[in-house]
């Protein structure tokens, strides 16, 4: 049974219309009707739907100009096209804009319904209101629990108070930090980030003190201090800490106020945020860190939830990286490859996923990156042997052209057309790998 996801529908026959809506609405679905595509897009933009189902040849306005409308305002928004006038060509064309789904009427009740549902699974299901606040911009996220955590780093950044923020590598913690510096008075400080594992600990403990005029806080000058990986500071950086962080605590309690001038001079107008790959417990029960400073640092303390976690997020991030990798250039994901991420494990988090899309990209011979360019570059990160760059791109292409012509039975034509190639260029490729599509014809008649 569906959770009551918003869907919109789209068609001009009004009794295909209600037959539709009949049957989402059994399963479930909250479903919103419209007439024409016109109607759908006044929908769509008073309550964001989950996702589309449009007919393909309706009025003025088909169900591809309407998809080229909605991808404007939610590119990753899914949508299904539904028609009676199924070609190839058709099709083609709809998966290469980046069109979740196309099925032919008359469609399978129970095809429908699993289409929909896979659709479902990728939305992003994007609260346009929320997610548009300044402050958060970089932070690409639907997840309830992400929304729970920005809350709290919102108050964080308003208050200036320090904090500590512990999640795996590569989940967001540095990008958590600028944006707390964002929600708050400190937005146009500078941000000072250094990793307590990149210096010995002499240096470290030179950066920490107040009595150096190059120290951090210095340097920050009423902005933020970011130090990361926050269990390796030595025993004297930790109590160089301690001291400026239990300075400020004096400063802001009425109780501790300092009464001279000076004083208050040497109390460091910053905001420090601290982040640790795991939880600081252990240390501290072992004597590795200060409990002093630990309870300082862990008043407010964010636990940052790996990308396994959350993967909602994945469609949404998924296309912001794409969107940075070529900005002049579309990009987008087949709904298979949406679905293959989606399923990854992603031990290096946030961080692995813009790497993965990355590569991903650069053998993709399409502006539409398949499933199989997904899955080949997972595999490599999981398996940790990366091939050479040359040669992992000859191998995809191989592989992406005896899939193409296995599926077209060797109409070099049609295929050069899925491929965005034209038949010259086409040829010179199947050529390079050793590929005779007449063999192809012969074997898949």
């Amino acid at each position: 049974m569906a959770n009551g996801a918003r869907i919109l529908v789209v068609d001009d026959d009004l009794d295909m219309l209600h037959l539709i809506g009949m049957r989402l609405g059994a399963a479930g679905y909250q479903v919103t009707q419209a007439e024409s595509a016109e109607a759908a897009l006044e929908s769509f933009r008073q309550r964001r739907p989950q996702m589309i189902l449009t007919d393909l040849r309706m009025g003025e306005m088909d169900g591809l100009a309407l998809f080229d409308c909605i991808q404007i305002e939610a590119p990753t928004l899914p949508v299904i096209i539904l028609t009676a006038h199924g070609t190839i060509p058709d099709a083609v064309s709809a998966t290469r804009r980046g069109v979740f789904g196309f099925l032919t009427k008359p469609f399978d009740g129970q095809e429908l319904l699993r289409r929909v549902a896979d659709a479902i699974r990728v939305s992003p299901a994007l609260d346009p209101q929320e997610s548009s606040a300044s402050w958060r911009k970089a932070l690409i996220s639907v997840s309830i629990r992400m929304e729970d955590l920005l809350r709290q780093a919102f108050k964080i950044g308003d208050e200036s108070r320090t904090a500590l923020f512990v999640g795996p590598r590569g989940a967001g913690k540095e990008t958590l930090a600028r944006a707390v510096q964002q929600a708050g008075p400190r937005q146009e400080k500078p941000f000072i980030s250094i990793s307590c594992t990149d210096f010995p600990a002499g240096e470290l403990e030179q950066m920490l003190s107040t009595s150096n005029p190059e120290n951090l806080f210095a340097q920050a000058g009423g902005g933020m201090v970011y130090l990361q990986d926050i269990g390796a500071l030595s025993p004297v950086a930790q109590s160089r800490l301690f001291l400026v962080l239990f300075a400020q605590m004096q400063a802001k309690d009425p109780l501790f106020r300092l009464k001279s001038s000076a004083q208050q001079k040497r109390v460091p107008d910053v905001q420090v945020i601290a982040s640790s790959p795991r939880p600081l417990d252990s240390a501290v029960a072992e004597g590795g860190f200060r409990n002093d400073l630990f309870y300082l640092l862990a008043g407010m303390t964010l636990v940052i939830p790996p990308l396994s976690d959350r993967i909602e997020d994945i469609p949404l991030l998924a296309n912001h990286f794409l969107d940075q990798l070529h900005p002049g250039k579309r990009l987008t994901l087949a709904p298979e490859s949406l679905l293959a991420l989606q399923e990854g494990s992603w031990p290096g988090n946030v961080r692995q996923l813009k790497s993965v899309l990355e590569q991903a990209a650069e053998i993709s011979l399409t502006t539409v990156i398949s499933e199989a360019a997904i899955r080949r570059v997972m595999r490599d990160f999981e398996e940790g042997d990366l091939a050479a760059f040359d040669d992992a791109r000859r191998e995809f292409e191989r592989d992406y052209l005896v899939r193409l012509l296995q599926n077209t039975a060797g109409n070099v034509s049609q295929a050069a057309r899925v491929a965005q190639r034209n038949r010259t260029e086409f040829y010179k490729l199947l050529a390079r790998h050793g590929l005779d599509p007449i063999s192809f014809k012969q074997k898949f008649r």
